[in-house]
């Protein structure tokens, strides 16, 4: 039983094999697997202490989520799903964020909020976060895109933000790239049975990487 419930380290990285393993195949098997984990996945959301990170907190979670819908694996609704999420997000302070990176700060969250407003936007259009949030974190980009020492990942992200925000008719300039993920992986046949189950150098992301090869 896969007890972390991470997209690096846990069942959101092994839902996200098992949606392509089934496109793939074909096989049943691996379709049921998927929704049973997805179901015990919406279980574990609401005991999740870790909210912000991406790599192994809700942001990541629910970054998985929105892969998944809009990728065409579930036609479950987001909306619904990611409320939880959703509200604890918005518990974060932006203005007041100093760690910028991927896997547990600012470029992690963005890469979520994107995500997530695109695909809620496509089937009600609105937009699940409070005005408050998304000025905070307008003013807080604004002040990203404001160094010059910030890595061009995250300047990207925030450009996509900064012209949804200043116009928010339009849906995010957003575009899911799973081998973002995947390329720095570096795990080897021989590492398998010591390995993670996630996408993070462990057996999911292993198992995609050659997946998306053939």
């Amino acid at each position: 039983m896969v007890k972390d419930v991470s997209l690096y380290n846990g069942k959101m990285g092994l839902i996200i094999f098992f949606a392509h393993y089934f496109r793939y195949t074909g096989q049943q098997i691996f379709d049921t697997t998927c929704d049973e984990l997805l179901d015990e996945l919406n279980k574990d959301i609401y005991t999740m202490s870790c909210v912000d990170g991406f790599g192994y907190g809700l942001s990541g979670i629910g970054w998985g989520i929105e892969y998944l819908i809009q990728s065409g694996f579930t036609d479950d609704d987001s909306l619904k799903i990611c409320k939880e999420i959703d509200k604890k997000i918005m518990k974060i302070d932006p203005r007041r964020m100093t760690d910028f990176t991927l896997d547990s700060g600012m470029e992690g969250i963005l890469h979520y909020v994107l995500a997530h407003i695109k695909g809620v936007m496509v089937k009600h259009s609105v937009i699940p976060f409070d005005k408050i949030f998304l000025l905070d974190l307008y003013e807080k980009i604004s002040n990203i895109l404001q160094d010059t020492d910030s890595s061009s990942s995250i300047r990207i992200l925030c450009e996509k933000y900064l012209t949804f925000y200043e116009n928010k008719t339009s849906l995010p300039d957003y575009e899911f790239k799973l081998s973002l993920f995947l390329d720095g992986n570096v795990l080897v046949e021989d590492d398998l049975s010591k390995s993670t189950f996630g996408l993070k150098n462990g057996l999911a992301g292993f198992l995609l990487k050659k997946l998306i090869a053939i």
